[in-house]
């Protein structure tokens, strides 16, 4: 139980931080695109999405091997070792940035984006200030995760993300056009980066050189070549190719469109399971540094309750919100978006067991697994990219986008089946999804009767009103889950008691001894 306490802990840190950080970024977003307009806010998200793309190659598999190993190594009683793991992979991730950096300049001298082409040096050189900042950041993050510290990116975000839309208000204000705010986002990376080294120095143990010992060396070795080919692939789908595709064959405003929706889409994920997606992995590897792959497992199988039930959250709540808080955020030149913002968002919601899954697979050393599934799901996003957004637009980039989930959750159950003889636990997800469809369809007949702009609100309470007891009424949680409820409403005093008294009922046989 102490464990799972400390657990809870980590994932409050992480959620209420990153809560405030995505309210602070939806704002941004927001504002950004009323202040520039869906084609100049199309330009602005293409130049986002390159800085993402750069630092997904600058760090590749650094900051997963970071967190894996040190936790490991935490784990199996050896502190040492891991802060000569973390200090080895922090050189490594420098001469990554430099080798991407290089390259990035010699792309940009042979094919001069046509997005810059007013602008080209100036964003060129804020380009570089946030990819090199925002990568070194993510490194450093990664240490702190392995070390189970999650303070200081949770402090950096928080006080980056006010500097940030302070600075967002003040260029709309002012008039500014689409270079202010380019410069805006490099500024928020490089605080970000800064934010968070001083935090890091008052949390988290310092790490030096020293020798990795032989075995260790060579797994993380592979480890590494593994994660960053499956890293680099990643760079190239679900996403990243349609955007891509968007910018060539269609025009700036798809690609906003679609940038609000993977916005959105993102938000609502970190909103619902930010603090789970977060904490998972050190924990996982910790647990597999002290008890071996079974015990792993069984940590999955906890994992994957709790994605699926949020999952469902997110694909319900977005289905019932979407239309109504596209119009009132960001105004009627963005309903267009309204449909593809909802497909994503179900598709986040249905695929979000995925992370638990890829988890798993990275802390038992199965990333040939990885390698095999991310291959053949560039193929596939390749295939229908290629047939589909030419001739679609933003339609076809929406498919193409769900097709390429979609195939990466095949493969990724399909290969989970083979790795290990814990499954999912599939009767229990089933009885949950009937409950969410039931909520979904209450919450969306409630929200359409209504006839108001803020009809959203009443359809999401009937939703969690409906969604939650019906949870506990079909037996979908475990007896730890409910010993865990239990502890924690024992620390609320008498509305925790009430609220234990309530889940009793509910679900007698199982949570019984709680109250």
């Amino acid at each position: 139980m102490n464990r799972r306490l400390a657990v809870l802990r980590s994932v409050t840190i992480v959620s209420v931080s990153s809560y405030i950080e995505y309210a602070l970024g939806l704002v941004v977003s927001i504002w950004i695109a009323r202040a520039l307009g869906p084609a100049d806010f199309g330009r602005y998200a293409f130049t986002v999405w390159l800085c993402s793309w750069l630092i997904t190659c600058s760090n590749h598999a650094l900051t997963t091997s970071s967190t894996k190993f040190i936790a490991e190594a935490d784990g199996a009683g050896t502190p040492t070792v891991a802060s000569h793991i973390a200090q080895h992979l922090n050189r490594v991730q420098h001469l990554s940035s430099l080798i991407v950096i290089v390259l990035f300049l010699l792309g940009i001298a042979i094919l001069r984006p046509g997005e810059w082409r007013d602008y080209l040096l100036p964003v060129t050189a804020l380009v570089l200030v946030a990819t090199v900042a925002k990568a070194n950041y993510g490194m450093l993050v990664a240490i702190e995760k392995g070390q189970e510290h999650f303070e200081p990116e949770a402090i950096a975000t928080v006080l980056a993300g006010a500097v940030g839309i302070l600075l967002v208000i003040g260029a709309t204000l002012l008039h500014a056009g689409l270079l202010a705010f380019v410069a805006i986002f490099a500024v928020s990376q490089l605080l970000l980066n800064l934010l968070n080294r001083l935090a890091y120095r008052r949390y988290c143990q310092p790490f030096v050189a020293g020798t990795i010992p032989i075995d260790i060396r060579a797994r993380l070795n592979r480890h590494l070549r593994f994660t960053a080919v499956l890293v680099l692939l990643g760079a190239f789908k679900a996403g990243t190719f349609e955007v891509f595709l968007l910018n060539t064959f269609a025009t700036s405003t798809a690609v906003g469109f679609f940038a609000i929706a993977v916005t959105l889409t993102r938000g609502a994920v970190q909103l619902f399971s930010v603090g789970l997606t977060s904490t998972l992995l050190p924990y996982m590897a910790k647990s597999f540094g002290e008890r071996g792959q079974e015990h792993t497992a069984h940590f999955l199988g906890e994992a994957t309750r709790f994605y699926w039930a949020v999952g469902l959250m997110i694909a319900g709540l977005g289905l019932v919100t979407t239309p109504q808080i596209v119009a009132l955020l960001y105004g009627d030149r963005y309903t267009a978006a309204i449909p593809a913002i909802e497909a994503f968002l179900v598709l986040a919601g249905l695929l979000l067991i995925v992370n638990g899954i890829v988890a798993f697979q990275t802390v038992v050393d199965r990333q040939d697994d990885r390698v095999r599934i991310s291959v053949t799901a560039l193929v596939a996003n390749a295939a229908l990219g290629l047939l589909l957004v030419p001739t679609l637009g933003l339609t076809g980039a929406v498919l193409a986008y769900a097709g390429t989930r979609l195939t990466e959750l095949a493969l990724a159950v399909f290969y989970l089946r083979r790795a290990t003889r814990h499954g999912l636990p599939i009767g229990s997800m089933a009885r949950l999804f009937g409950v969410a469809v039931a909520a979904t369809a209450l919450a969306w007949l409630v929200t359409a009767l209504l006839q108001s702009r803020y009809g959203f609100i009443a359809g999401s309470a009937v939703f969690v009103a409906v969604f939650m007891p019906a949870s506990v009424w079909v037996r979908y949680w475990s007896g730890d889950d409910y010993r865990l409820m239990g502890s924690i409403a024992n620390r609320l005093g008498p509305p925790g008691r009430v609220l234990m008294r309530g889940l009793n009922l509910l679900h007698r046989p199982s949570a019984g001894s709680l109250s």
